[in-house]
């Protein structure tokens, strides 16, 4: 009786055959060694790369503070300029004032005081 074997796929034979056909020669040793070079200039430029673009964003957040702090030196001299003598008595608040003499109290019928013109 005869019989049929079918194989699924490549066979592993067909993988061990092809690397046992392959020969190691200088061609191979100059084109894994210059593979492994590329390999390693790769991920060294990848890691150098994230420490000059830290340098860069330091540089730019050095530059955004102080913009920041100038600001913060501009908005306080606005504030001691509100808080000047000179600006309070300008302000309309202040001219709407009476003075405590041009005030009469006016005394009305129970215990509270009515100030008047």
């Amino acid at each position: 009786m005869s019989q049929l074997v079918l194989e699924k796929g490549i066979s592993r034979n067909f993988f061990r055959n092809m690397f046992q056909n392959l020969q190691y020669g200088p061609y191979f040793l100059l084109g894994s060694l210059v593979f492994f070079v590329a390999l390693v200039t790769v991920i060294t430029l990848m890691f150098s790369t994230r420490q000059v673009t830290k340098g860069y964003v330091l540089n730019r957040l050095g530059a955004e503070r102080q913009t920041l702090i100038k600001e913060n030196e501009q908005k306080e001299m606005e504030i001691s300029k509100v808080r000047s003598l000179q600006h309070i008595q300008n302000s309309s608040k202040v001219q709407r004032m009476k003075r405590p003499d041009q005030l009469v109290y006016v005394q009305v019928l129970g215990d509270t005081a009515i100030a008047s013109k």
